[in-house]
């Protein structure tokens, strides 16, 4: 995964999406349907993991989204873990 120096996120449900501060003043908007419109589902339904992980952990998911298949890899572990 890559080095982000990310101090702090939030989610905005309304805009839907992942705000993100990285410290220097800047901030960085990830639309999270651009990003989970990348993501091969086994069942649509599956796309909850990734707003659960928005709202819940949107450092963690800005992190995901921003790594070379980490919001794919995301889902697939936890289709994974609750097969």
């Amino acid at each position: 995964m890559n080095d982000f120096n990310f101090q702090f996120a939030m989610y905005n449900p309304i805009t839907d999406t992942v705000e993100v501060n990285n410290g220097t003043g800047t901030a960085l908007f990830i639309r999270c349907k651009d990003f989970n419109s990348t993501v091969m589902f086994d069942d649509p339904n599956d796309v909850v993991y990734l707003y659960h992980l928005a709202e819940e952990q949107p450092l963690a998911y800005a992190k995901f989204a921003l790594s070379d298949d980490g919001l794919q890899e995301y889902v697939d572990a936890m289709n994974w873990f609750n097969y």
